[in-house]
């Protein structure tokens, strides 16, 4: 932009701040205007916060039924051609009355003629609004697919913080809501939140006459003082052409050569030279050389000549009233309301659309009065007349808007140059308005500020900073109730938003990002990271728009933010920390993962059964891709085993579902079947049993890590669901029992998404610092443990790990109840109560939790927050709308950060596995009345684990063993009261009730004998080849009887080697077997030995055989 040097300027009327008692400017009608045929708007109200109206006059002559004809109202926000909101009206308007629609949150002047409320009735300035009839576009306001930037028009018909009435004259709506808008044409316009017309409209539909144009403003005013460089400004009612001459000016030395520009409303009149000071000059405007440009005659020209009368003069030699005394020491201006002339240093322009539209002016040396403020704002609409450095006069009038003192120009002067010395300033404020003595000041923030908010970093180009480290949300580190709010109070009070120069939303490109360089997906701005020594102006404006309002900003002093500069103090991570264990768990929330493209108002369902409602994800299919990209790198960089999402589309399990869609995609990402999904309805018979919502919990699991075991459970009772309220609030519960297959360890995961603090429930916030909701919070978690208790998977494993979004911080109810109910707060635990997941208000907790059954403590090897999402602006997420495509390209990667708004939190278990058992008797044979020691090992990586080791003796008897804590041998003794052989079986079960299986071992019992009788009774007895050797034993059981069923086996040997065998018979209850020497190989040595099969004892004798 060329800037025109500052001496040849001499202000301007202020556009929307100076108003004007002139006549009111006939817009161009046919002579014969007919009655309006259809309904249309006539008056439009964009005030301050929620105060928005629309009201719709009925000129048709008869009653129109706004359902049966089905009229709406749509709102097109920022350029878009996709209605942002749409507002079905009802009821019928009468002939000649009004039907008004507003705000539900607007002020009570609104709300009191307002026929109907919607929270959809929100727009600003820079947004078109439609009003249809059976579809078809009746009247619009603005131009349809365009963004001004802020705003339509300028001045008082501005569409931006105005309230504008239809002319009289106006008697049909604008039907192509794409043609140009220039509201001055049809509108008449009022000062913000100007309501005291809405409710009644008065349209002038018949003959009309032509009234002759006129003059309504010049500059300088008549009697005025000004500087050389004058360039007088003269506005008229209507557009007009001026014939050379039309404008001339005299002054005392003579007729002053003029270049007249402008028009066709207002013109500008340009001396060839600068006026000698001291002169009187006198401004006519001709009424022959002016005629409007209308069809309607006549007239066409002014009725007489207007003629204003100035001197030339040291203007910045004249007495002036000081900065200070404009602020005053309060919250507004004594002066206001008045016309001022003051003088000051430019220390911050900001001047042009867009922007501020002006400056802040400082005093050279202030007052020395620490309550007053020794810098103004200066309104200069869309001017471009000052740089930082300049001294300048400024004359204008003295308004208080957004809560700032600001000086509306009517004339400005070159006064020279100078410099200010920045104030410095710090964090915390002792009070709400302790910053307002530094309204409008140079200031320097002496102070390291962190980052604590960066939400509107995107559409308002602001950034939140706090001193001493990022603010805590209260309730995740103190009681709610009075700790809570105390804590609240005091973050209050340690909070400034550093803004950058626009007031305009979507900056292009967003200028804080590290280092002094543009905000892109390489070179963020996260949480915690830090500026120190910032230096600014200290404003008190709103960003542009009701959602960031009025608030003290640190504004840089030029647009590219010199002064102040972000420091990364808060690296991003590149993988999780190491939480150990054999199997790895997350909660993870998904921020509506939707592969339904939200492409009209209602095309998804809540299930596969449930109603029409909206989809909550991309919007097209590139934005689709861009989100996908950055779940699928997000869930591979966790590398985990079991993932418990949240806010995923219900939509159902089928192949094109979304859950299924996104495993597709995780696979393909790695080797097919590596990810599989609980088809949670297949698995529980029920359809569509994780409710009707439009999103769902859902599981996600590596099938070669974990098996899903026992039952599939789900808690969507009304009590769990609903809460205690009339209607469902939060998302059904899914419980899964898994087993490790490496170890067979088995744990549970319960995926939970509780109602949000965001909307109200029947039972109102209690203002303790909990947020809406809090109570059905609760009552869902008492639902949720009783439900627990009674073994959803069946499975009989205690170890229960909850994860997911409970919408509820450390401290709150709900937590709490859970801990009651025997859980622990793993994140807690493990990370401290600087633990965080999510920045809500620039305030940081967690609502995203992992807390553990007492059993499964000791299994839990690590917790971790991983800090890709909370700390990270959203404005680098997947969505592209109001990007450019620039700043899409500039913001985005395909990478694991900003996936959501909550960080997925990673456990770490080591799933408590079946000990091992083996055993066995020594020694393995025993006499009668002998016991018998039975020793067994045990083997358990749990080394804390305590052991039961029940023993079957094999005889009909049992026993139990107790090993304690790391005791890997135990021993056991047990006499039995036969002879025999038995095998005992053991079973040892640890702490946690898991079995090894059976060990045996196998023990006998021998029977009681005295040895060989007869011959084989003397060691090395000697026979005769041929003989008959007569093998006799007798064997007695414990108690002394004969058993009748032993069997023996007799077997006869040499060197080494069987040569016989034979069975022995019972005879006279010795068990007797004749050996035939005769059938034994040669002669020598032999051994007689026999054996007991069911014993394995032996009797063994020699003989020699001759």
């Amino acid at each position: 932009m060329n800037r025109t040097p500052l001496r040849r300027l001499v202000g301007r009327v202020a556009v929307g701040a100076l108003a004007l008692a002139a006549p009111v400017a006939l817009t161009p009608t046919p002579a014969s205007a007919a009655a309006p045929a259809d309904l249309l708007v006539s008056e439009y109200v964009e005030g301050s916060s929620n105060n928005k109206a629309l009201e719709i006059y009925n000129g048709t002559g008869s009653p129109v039924d706004l359902t049966a004809g089905a009229y709406t109202v749509q709102v097109f926000a920022n350029g878009t051609t996709t209605a942002t909101n749409t507002i079905p009206l009802t009821g019928t308007v009468a002939p000649g009355d009004v039907y008004v629609l507003a705000n539900n949150s607007a002020n009570a002047t609104i709300k009191a003629v307002a026929d109907l409320l919607s929270g959809s009735a929100n727009w600003n300035g820079n947004d078109a609004v439609t009003l249809r009839h059976d579809g078809a576009v009746i009247d619009s306001f603005g131009q349809l697919g365009t963004d001004p930037g802020a705003e339509w028009g300028t001045g008082v018909t501005s569409t931006k913080d105005h309230t504008l009435r239809r002319k009289a004259t106006v008697c049909a709506g604008d039907a192509t809501p794409g043609d140009a808008f220039d509201p001055a044409v049809q509108w008449d316009g009022y000062a913000v939140d100007t309501a005291d017309g809405l409710g009644a409209h008065t349209a002038d539909c018949g003959p009309v006459v032509d009234l002759a144009p006129t003059v309504t403003a010049v500059t300088p005013q008549d009697g005025a003082t000004v500087a050389g460089s004058t360039s007088p400004t003269v506005t008229f009612s209507e557009p007009v052409a001026l014939a050379s001459g039309a404008v001339t000016l005299t002054c005392t030395s003579g007729d002053v050569a003029v270049t007249v520009t402008g028009g066709p409303t207002e013109y500008t009149v340009d001396p060839a030279t600068d006026l000698a000071l001291g002169q009187s000059c006198t401004l006519t405007v001709h009424a022959a050389g002016v005629s409007d440009v209308d069809a309607n005659d006549p007239p066409d020209t002014l009725e007489a000549d207007y003629v204003t009368r100035f001197g030339v003069g040291d203007v910045c030699a004249a007495s002036y009233t000081r900065i200070p005394a404009i602020q005053g020491d309060g919250d507004t201006s004594p002066l206001e309301g008045r016309t001022v002339t003051t003088q000051g240093v430019v220390v911050a322009d900001y001047e042009g659309r867009g922007s501020l539209r002006g400056y802040y002016l400082q005093d050279a040396t202030g007052d020395g009065d620490p309550a007053t403020s020794d810098a103004v704002f200066v309104f200069d609409g869309g001017a471009d007349e000052v740089s930082r450095g300049d001294v300048v006069r400024v004359t204008g009038a003295v308004s208080e808007f957004q809560g700032q003192t600001q000086l509306s120009a009517s004339t400005t002067d070159a006064c020279g140059a100078g410099t200010v010395t920045s104030t410095e300033v710090r964090l915390p404020m002792a009070s709400a308005t302790d910053f307002e003595k530094y309204e409008g000041m140079l200031v320097t923030m002496p102070q390291t500020l962190s980052v604590t908010e960066h939400y509107q970093l995107g559409r308002f180009g602001q950034v939140t900073v706090s001193s001493g480290g990022r603010l805590q949300q209260p309730t995740n580190v103190v009681a709610p109730g009075a700790e809570a709010n105390a804590l609240q109070a005091k973050n209050d009070l340690n909070r400034l938003i550093v803004d950058d120069t626009l007031n305009s939303q979507n900056p292009d490109p967003i200028i804080w990002g590290r280092g002094g360089q543009p905000l892109s997906a390489s070179n963020t701005l996260r949480g915690g990271d830090t500026v120190t020594g910032a230096t600014g102006v200290m404003t008190y404006t709103w960003g542009g728009n009701s959602a960031s309002p009025n608030s003290y900003r640190l504004r840089p002093v030029d647009q590219t933010g010199a002064g102040i500069t972000f420091t990364a103090a808060n690296p991003r991570p590149t993988t999780p920390e190491d939480v150990g264990g054999d199997v790895q768990v997350v909660g993870m929330n998904l921020l509506n993962y939707f592969n339904t493209l939200d492409t009209t108002g209602n095309n998804c369902t809540g299930g596969v059964t449930g109603p029409a409602m909206d989809c909550r994800g991309a919007n097209t299919a590139t934005e689709l891709e861009r989100q996908t990209a950055k779940t699928v790198a997000a869930i591979l960089a966790l590398d985990a085993d079991v993932y418990g999402v949240n806010e995923i589309e219900n939509d159902g399990y089928g192949a094109t579902s979304a859950i299924a869609s996104l495993v597709d995609r995780l696979n393909a990402a790695t080797t097919p079947g590596t990810f599989a999904y609980l088809d949670v309805d297949a698995r529980t018979g029920q359809v569509d049993a994780l409710g009707s919502d439009a999103i769902k919990v859902g599981s996600i699991y590596r099938p070669a890590v974990v098996t899903p075991v026992g039952r599939t459970a789900v808690l969507n009772s009304v009590e769990f669901v609903n809460g205690g309220d009339p209607a469902p609030r939060a998302r059904p519960s899914l419980a899964q029992a898994w087993k490790v297959n490496a170890t067979g360890g088995v744990f549970v995961t319960d995926v939970n998404h509780l109602k949000s603090k965001g909307s109200a429930c029947s039972v109102p916030d209690a203002g303790d610092g909990q947020a809406n909701c809090n109570v059905v919070r609760t009552n869902s978690v008492k639902a949720l443990l009783a439900w627990l208790a009674t073994d959803p998977t069946g499975t009989g494993d205690d170890d229960v790990l909850l994860v997911g979004d409970y919408n509820s911080y450390a401290k709150e109810d709900p937590i709490r109840a859970l801990e009651a109910g025997g859980f622990t707060n793993l994140v807690e635990k493990y990370q401290g109560e600087d633990a965080y997941s999510y920045a809500f208000d620039g305030q940081w907790g967690y609502l995203d939790h992992a807390l553990g059954s007492h059993s499964l403590l000791d299994q839990v090897t690590g917790v971790a927050d991983y800090h890709i999402n909370a700390d990270e602006p959203s404005v680098l997420d997947y969505n592209t709308d109001f990007k450019s495509a620039d700043l899409q390209a500039m913001l985005y990667a395909p990478d694991q950060y900003r996936v959501s708004d909550h960080d997925p939190v990673k456990i770490g278990l080591a799933p408590n596995s079946p000990p091992t058992a083996s055993a066995a008797f020594s020694p393995v044979l025993v006499g009668c009345g002998r016991a018998a020691t039975l020793t067994v090992d045990i083997a358990d990586r749990d080394v804390a684990d305590t052991h039961t080791v029940a023993i079957t003796w094999g005889d009909g008897t049992t026993g139990t063993v107790q090993a304690a804590a790391g005791q890997t041998r135990v021993t056991a003794t047990h006499t039995y009261a036969a002879a025999g052989r038995y095998t005992a079986s053991v079973v040892v079960t640890d702490s946690h009730g898991q079995a090894a299986a059976p060990a045996t071992a196998v023990v006998s019992v021998a029977y009681a004998t005295t040895g060989f009788e007869g011959p084989l009774s003397k060691e090395g007895r000697t026979s005769k080849k041929g003989s008959t050797l007569p093998v006799k034993i007798a064997f007695a059981d414990c108690d002394g009887s004969v058993p009748t069923d032993l069997a023996p086996v007799v077997t006869v040997s040499t060197s080494g080697t069987t040569v016989l065998t034979g069975s022995a018979a019972l005879v006279d209850g010795i068990w007797q077997y004749n050996l035939r020497t005769g059938d034994l190989p040669g002669t020598g040595t032999f051994t007689v030995t026999v054996t007991v099969p069911e014993t394995g004892q032996t009797q063994t004798a020699t003989f020699v055989l001759r």
